[in-house]
């Protein structure tokens, strides 16, 4: 049986691949394309990610750290936490007496998570918006850090955030976005959609997967629209703010006691 189910999807995903030139699918379809596309780039993400963010991945990276309120011996869950950079930077937070929990689908992004083992993280394969096994109320923040837009159901991504998380738990979400301000807007469309679908091309000899992260921000929703997602599936007070002249946003929000 298993045989047969990864033959139908990789049928799937070649489906996808022969229609997505020129948009975005969604649901499953979407979700088939993104995890294949990441299992190709894994071994150089991290590379990648730094060389396009002009290093600046690692502020914003602080930035959520700040933002869940983590203090030593507490517990994290880190959904699409791909290679572990984020995951490694909330362990350093919660220290030797915490524990940090790094969910991801892709099995490729999580092979080189796992290569850099701590002692107070776990890595395990899963479905951010179905987190089988992952314990209701457990952790003080959860956290998603470029995955959003990844997701076709932003409804069950955060609802499971939600529960996951004890009364008062916060939740993050960091996430590209387009800029409103001219100038940064100029710089984002030059950036974004012409010179980084052209150097992750170089860089991993993948053209699709670069010129998807384009794409994917200018179908994923605005930041007020987000604000209301988490809203109406157990956060609140929800706030959210621009970093890097507006290309950034980072929400931040608490489950309801």
């Amino acid at each position: 049986m298993a045989g047969m189910g990864d033959a139908r999807e990789k049928s799937d995903v070649a489906d996808v691949r022969a229609g997505s030139e020129n948009r975005l699918p969604s649901g499953r379809e979407r979700t088939l394309l993104v995890r294949e596309m990441f299992d190709r780039i894994a071994g150089r993400y991290e590379l990648l990610n730094a060389v396009m963010s002009a290093g600046l991945n690692r502020l914003w990276n602080r930035e959520v750290v700040r933002a869940t309120g983590l203090r030593s011996g507490d517990q994290a869950v880190d959904l699409a936490c791909g290679t572990g950079s984020l995951t490694r930077d909330l362990a350093k937070r919660v220290g030797e007496d915490g524990y940090v929990l790094g969910i991801d689908f892709s099995r490729g992004m999580l092979q080189v998570a796992e290569a850099r083992p701590a002692p107070n993280v776990e890595y395990r394969l899963g479905d951010a918006t179905r987190l089988d096994g992952v314990p209701s109320g457990a952790f003080d923040a959860a956290t998603i850090a470029y995955g959003a837009r990844n997701i076709p159901d932003l409804d069950a991504l955060f609802s499971e955030m939600a529960r996951t998380l004890r009364p008062g738990g916060a939740a993050v979400c960091l996430e590209i976005a387009r800029p409103t301000n001219k100038v940064f807007g100029a710089f984002y469309g030059l950036w974004f959609d012409k010179i980084v679908p052209r150097l992750g091309a170089k860089l991993s000899g993948d053209a699709r997967a670069y010129s998807y992260l384009p794409e994917s921000v200018k179908e994923f929703v605005a930041p007020d629209e987000l604000s209301d997602i988490m809203e109406r599936n157990g956060l609140q007070d929800v706030t959210w703010r621009r970093l890097a002249g507006g290309i950034i946003t980072l929400h931040s929000a608490t489950r309801r006691r």
